[in-house]
């Protein structure tokens, strides 16, 4: 199945996986995006978040929409040492399996399902699209 949010969550991956593919490990460890980060580290940021959105709708289709809260600045303040430290070959893999499985999760929801989550289902934002192309920005731009 596809919805609106296919064709910018595809097309964002693809653009993150092309990126991604050229990286060394000189560039993996460049300062990108401020307050500490790498460009490692944002790759691993969006597994992160991109993993996170579909372990919530799986457990949702399984259980029902439900509260997640979080502090979301203390979650990536907390996991920044963590995703900065990982290896080009494993924050890559980490990042093209996350984005992949949430895409092919978000593509795979019926439309009644899909309209609930769109009302009731903070935090997961279905577009992965956008933030995807907020980190690559901070990425090309620490690459140029």
């Amino acid at each position: 199945m596809s919805n609106v949010y296919t064709e910018p969550n595809r097309e964002w991956r693809e653009i993150l996986t092309e990126l991604a593919r050229g990286l060394s490990q000189a560039d993996i460890v460049r300062p990108a995006g401020g307050a500490g980060w790498t460009v490692g580290g944002l790759f691993g940021h969006l597994a992160f978040w991109d993993r996170k959105a579909f372990v919530l709708l799986e457990r949702w289709k399984k259980d029902g929409i439900s509260e997640s809260p979080m502090d979301v600045d203390v979650v990536n303040d907390t996991m920044k040492p963590f995703l900065n430290a990982l290896s080009v070959r494993e924050v890559v893999r980490l990042c093209e399996e996350s984005a992949a499985a949430i895409d092919a999760a978000i593509d795979g929801l019926d439309p009644a399902f899909l309209a609930k989550v769109e009302t009731e289902g903070k935090p997961v934002k279905l577009n992965r699209g956008t933030h995807r192309r907020h980190h690559i920005e901070q990425i090309r731009k620490a690459l140029e």
